[in-house]
C-alpha cells in the first residue's frame, strides 16, 4: 500500500468510526432514555439526577459514551502531532 492509500484508508476510518459514535450516543441514546425506568405495569418514574444517572447506566451506554470519547481523542490527537 502506499502512503496515499494507507491515508486514505486511515480517513475512511476514522469518518466510519466517528459516524458510529454519533449513531451510537443519538440513536442509543434515545433508545436508552426510553427504556430507562421500564416498560409495562412494573415501570417506575424517575426525575432530575436519579434519570441521568438510570440513563447513564442502562445497557451501560454511559460508560461506552465515556470509551468512545476517550478513543476520539487519543486519534485526534495523534493524528494531529502526525501532521505537524
Amino acid at each position: 500500500m502506499t502512503t496515499k492509500t494507507t491515508h486514505w484508508a486511515l480517513l475512511l476510518m476514522q469518518g466510519a468510526f466517528v459516524w458510529l459514535q454519533v449513531l451510537w450516543f443519538l440513536a442509543g441514546g434515545l433508545y436508552v432514555w426510553i427504556l430507562r425506568d421500564g416498560l409495562g405495569p412494573d415501570s417506575t418514574t424517575s426525575t432530575g439526577f436519579a434519570a441521568v444517572t438510570r440513563m447513564f447506566w442502562t445497557f451501560y451506554w454511559g460508560p461506552t459514551c465515556v470509551v468512545l470519547l476517550i478513543i476520539d481523542l487519543l486519534w485526534w490527537r495523534r493524528r494531529r502531532r502526525q501532521t505537524s
